[in-house]
């Protein structure tokens, strides 16, 4: 933009030199006499007589030797012109009320009228420092208007090129950045509201909230927001990765990185071992991420090493909607994940509770958990009592699930789900339910074994692919990362590799 002005004003000085030559009638060999008599032959011959009658008129009014006053007063409209281009007016970008950022210069709203303002922001100025005062400019307008009308060709000129320029550049640099998101990120995932949407709002640092920075009409390399604070729009350097995001949503700040997420719920009645699977599993994941060169970013508390130093003695997971828990897997050559895991309380799959509040936890992930308590399996077979039908076992915990899953994501009977199911046995840190469950073939000889067939078919009924586990959070023989390394390496090939 400077160059652009500067270009102009150039040639407005230049313009300046000669008109005073002319007064005192000295010649310039350099002077650019066929670009002038174009400006000239393009101004209509009326309004030229009357510009030349206006001009006659105010320096008669300094008798017979006019030459000083001619020049004085043109040396003045040059000056306010100068003044204008300098002004505030000429460099104010800024957006409107409902648009807290500034604008590239030839894109800004308007931005080719708003160019040619220029040489006359003086009066822009004087009408808003206070509105008598305009007075001042307008009576020396015709002195401002040969430098400003040579002012408004070259900026006219420069704007067209400048704005054809940087066109081909914004399209270029989106294409790339658009690409590059679409590769290592594909969408971004709320872990409050739970939603999934291509892309966040960012929070600035001065708390103004902008639209998701890429390379567009605020800028190519960066943006600039209402208050002057600069925000990378492409993640080059992995700047913009690093920002504070904002959900479009709930409006809930979050953070990103560009990670590629992976969305895991789980599932499970009162009391199955959900919460301290996905603890156990979470620490394993670090330790072997650590192994393979890859740095493990545990975000929230409820997967931090606080709450893995803890998980032997966790207690119940609170009712309610609860934020999800993630954390961030990246490395050199790995382009960086997020790990999402959705923890719900069991009270919330009894059939009574309301499951509306609940619908994104199952309508945006890339993964299912069904855990499974064998003590309470075993306890409901050997047991003779009307508890069997309770709503807190087992199959009416997954009764309740499918049927929530299904109307939420509008699954007739004949629908199997694509997404991972994986259902799993847990504490097997317990000597008595790893002797019962290792005296069968499998899990699901288990579960038919000890009336929970159910389970099995309801879930291979609903999903296409579903893989059964058998696993100990506690202990020297924690394997409860096995059904989360089953989903993620389902979901992502490239994490597979690298990492399992």
């Amino acid at each position: 933009m400077g160059t652009i002005i500067g270009v102009a004003f150039v040639f407005a000085a230049y313009s300046f030199a000669l008109l005073v030559m002319d007064i005192y009638g000295v010649t310039f060999e350099f002077e650019l006499n066929q670009f002038y008599d174009w400006i000239v032959m393009i101004i209509p011959e009326s309004v030229r007589d009357a510009y030349w009658s206006l001009t006659e008129l105010y320096t008669d009014l300094g008798g017979e030797d006019t030459t000083y006053l001619s020049i004085g007063l043109f040396a003045i409209g040059f000056a306010l012109v100068a003044a204008g281009c300098a002004s505030r007016p000429t460099f104010d970008m800024k957006g409107g009320d409902d648009d807290p950022q500034e604008y590239i210069f030839t894109h800004k709203p308007k931005g080719f009228l708003w160019c040619l303002m220029i040489p006359w922001n003086i009066l822009t100025v004087a009408w808003r420092l206070k509105k008598v005062p305009v007075i001042l400019p307008i009576i020396f307008i015709p002195f401002m208007l040969p430098f400003a009308l040579i002012m408004d060709v070259f900026l006219a000129v420069l704007f067209v090129i400048g704005w054809a320029f940087m066109a081909v550049r914004i399209k270029l640099a989106a294409s790339k950045d658009l690409d590059a998101y679409e590769k290592d990120t594909q969408y971004a995932v709320c872990p409050r509201c739970k939603r999934n949407f291509f892309q966040p709002d960012i929070r600035c640092i001065c708390g103004l909230v902008l639209s998701y920075p890429v390379p567009n009409k605020y800028g190519v390399k960066y943006h600039t927001c209402n208050r002057g604070h600069k925000i990378p729009s492409t993640n080059a350097n992995g700047s913009r990765a690093k920002m504070q995001a904002s959900c479009p949503f709930c409006k809930g700040d979050m953070l990103t990185h560009e990670a590629k997420p992976v969305a895991i719920s789980m599932v499970g009645s009162v009391g199955s071992g959900k919460t301290t699977m996905m603890i156990s599993a979470v620490e394993t994941m670090a330790v072997m991420a650590k192994e393979k060169g890859i740095v493990s970013e545990i975000i929230t508390n409820g997967i931090s090493f606080n709450a893995q130093r803890g998980k032997a003695n966790i207690p119940p997971t609170h009712a309610g909607e609860l934020d999800s828990e993630y954390f961030f897997l990246r490395s050199r050559d790995l382009p960086e994940k997020q790990i999402i895991i959705n923890d719900i309380s069991g009270v919330e799959f009894q059939p009574d509770k309301d499951k509306i509040l609940f619908e994104e936890y199952y309508r945006y992930n890339d993964g299912i958990i069904l855990a499974i308590d064998p003590l309470e399996v075993m306890a409901l077979y050997h047991s003779q009592s009307p508890t069997k039908g309770s709503k807190n076992t087992p199959v009416a915990t997954l009764e309740s699930f499918y049927h929530m899953y299904t109307e939420i994501n509008g699954y007739g009977p004949a629908v199997k789900s694509t997404v991972p199911f994986a259902v799993v046995l847990t504490k097997m840190d317990d000597p008595k339910v790893r002797s019962a469950i290792n005296a069968e073939d499998s899990p699901v000889e288990f579960l038919n074994k000890y009336g929970h067939k159910m389970v099995v078919d309801i879930a291979q009924s609903a999903f296409k692919n579903v893989r059964f586990f058998k696993v100990a959070s506690l202990g020297e023989n924690n394997n409860a990362v096995d059904p989360f390394i089953w989903i993620l390496a389902e979901n992502d090939k490239d994490l597979k590799a690298k990492m399992f």
